[in-house]
């Protein structure tokens, strides 16, 4: 046992999450979760960051797009909604702020879409589809992972705020393994319609799993942060099961309990039943808004 030590005031966000280490409830799981961040970042040649649900239009989206460009991970794993939103605002669109007591219909009206507390304006999507359609017609026909499309168009993208961008010119892999199920999705589509070009996803599992062989050849450590539940975190957890290479280090977060069943709310435990995470490695699960534990997580590995 260890004695458990009292906060005190800092302006240093790193010593106050190292400090919430040495406190109790997800306080402590934070401050596990940077010290195991650490080790992935410092230790692991395959650095996985697995993200569902709005993390782009909530405002994070340049967050992640820093954590790329450091190589604090090298696979970038997420849904095409968070693709789409951040390339909406990479070709002059963007996210507001409202308040919930809008009226949903009077939204509609006027050509508005919300996402709880955040909207965005139908004209930007439009604006995504012009500006997308352009960026397309210089791809040759073929057939595409989703990872090397995203990075064909990340290549193009000015915006250095864009998480899109950051990967392409830091060298990370995005993988959408719902790639049609987003708006990206349907217009790559469309263009699939009246041309020879096609996005097959099972390229991006190939891609994963002999990554995993890799670091199990060579012994390698890997990590992994998941964010959310979904889809990213079954593909990226089933690769290592796939490779029988279980991650070494391994953190959540997440506000779904376990005993619903949903997949957001499996504890990194039950992974390792599956062969996914390591039993001797070091995981950790944060139950916390990502909106206000991955902030403080990014800022203190700064």
């Amino acid at each position: 046992m260890e004695l458990v030590e009292d906060l005190e005031l800092t302006s240093d966000v790193k010593r106050l999450v190292k400090s919430m280490a040495k406190t109790s409830f997800n306080a402590r799981r934070l401050g596990e979760a940077l010290e195991i961040l650490e080790h992935v970042v410092n230790e692991c040649e395959l650095r996985v960051l697995s993200l569902a649900g709005a993390v782009t239009p909530s405002g994070f989206r340049r967050l992640v797009g820093e954590a790329l460009r450091r190589r604090w991970f090298n696979v970038l794993i997420t849904t095409g909604a968070n693709i789409t939103h951040d390339l909406l605002v990479a070709f002059g669109g963007g996210h507001y702020r409202i308040p919930l007591e809008f009226d949903d219909r009077l939204l509609k009206g006027h050509g508005v879409c919300r996402i709880y507390d955040i909207a965005a304006r139908v004209q930007d999507f439009e604006l995504l589809e012009k500006e997308l359609r352009l960026v397309l017609e210089d791809v040759k026909d073929g057939v595409y992972s989703t990872h090397e499309l995203i990075k064909l168009i990340g290549l193009k993208l000015r915006d250095e705020g864009s998480l899109v961008r950051s990967a392409a010119v830091s060298g990370a892999v995005v993988i959408v393994p719902a790639f049609y199920d987003s708006i990206l999705g349907v217009q790559v589509w469309s263009l699939t319609q009246t041309r020879n070009f096609r996005v097959v996803e099972d390229l991006d599992l190939s891609f994963l799993i002999n990554a995993q062989f890799d670091m199990k050849k060579k012994r390698a450590k890997t990590g992994i942060l998941i964010v959310g539940g979904g889809v990213p975190k079954n593909f990226a957890l089933q690769s290592a099961l796939v490779a029988g290479k279980p991650f070494d280090y391994a953190v959540q977060i997440t506000i779904d309990p376990p005993h619903y069943g949903g997949l957001s709310g499996a504890t990194l435990s039950e992974a390792v039943s599956w062969g996914k995470v390591e039993g001797g490695g070091r995981h950790c699960t944060v139950y916390c808004d990502f909106t206000i534990a991955l902030p403080l997580l990014f800022s203190a590995l700064a």
